[in-house]
């Protein structure tokens, strides 16, 4: 699912250029909650800036690694409060917060949106509004419905693959073959689909023409 309006105040950091960083992971809390955040940039006195921040708790770890204590979004109270486990946790640019939650049933997902929205969150269940082609598989998917949102197929284009790596945490080198597999599937399902549309409609058009067939 995608929460657009969330109030995570490590997504607003990473919004608002903050923090040069990619959003790694969270452990939902109903009141704090830990955010895992892989630095991008070395730029001096981030942490200082970060430890400023109210209610704000910072770890250092290897390899650029940051734990983040904060106050709990809406998604993260919601989530904890629930029979649901997060399973995967993305900030987008321009898009929001992306979660792979894994859930008991339709009943549970049900309540979890009745729950955000109420708390008037922008909450959109991926599968409703992105039909993935059969055979495209999710990271596919994900990439894909990333530069689209991002602008990257856009004449011109509004980002860079590298843009588009940085958000979702890859390589660009990842994203260029995901994306290439994910447009390469959804050409030959339209090609597929085109083909036996016209495959159907000469068959049509070969009974019209035969001797002593009506019109179809």
């Amino acid at each position: 699912m995608i929460v657009r309006n969330s109030d995570c105040q490590v997504c607003r950091m990473l919004e608002e250029r903050l923090l040069q960083a990619v959003f790694r992971g969270v452990r939902c809390g109903e009141t704090t909650s830990t955010h895992l955040i892989q630095l991008t940039s070395k730029k001096h006195g981030w942490g200082n800036r970060l430890m400023s921040g109210e209610g704000l708790r910072v770890y250092r770890h290897v390899a650029n690694l940051v734990f983040i204590e904060a106050k709990s979004c809406a998604a993260c109270r919601v989530f904890s409060r629930s029979a649901c486990i997060p399973r995967q946790a993305i900030y987008v640019p321009g898009m929001g917060m992306v979660f792979n939650v894994l859930v008991p049933g339709p009943g549970v997902l049900r309540d979890i949106l009745e729950r955000l929205r109420a708390d008037g969150k922008l909450v959109e269940i991926m599968g409703d509004f992105t039909p993935i082609p059969k055979g495209m598989t999710r990271k596919q998917g994900l990439v894909l419905l990333t530069a689209i949102k991002m602008g990257y197929l856009n004449m011109p284009r509004e980002c860079r693959l590298r843009d588009i790596a940085e958000a979702l945490g890859l390589s660009s080198s990842t994203v260029s073959r995901q994306l290439k597999a994910a447009l390469k599937k959804l050409a030959l399902d339209a090609l597929l689909t085109s083909g036996a549309s016209l495959a159907a409609e000469e068959r049509r058009l070969t009974l019209i023409r035969r001797p002593g067939v009506g019109a179809v």
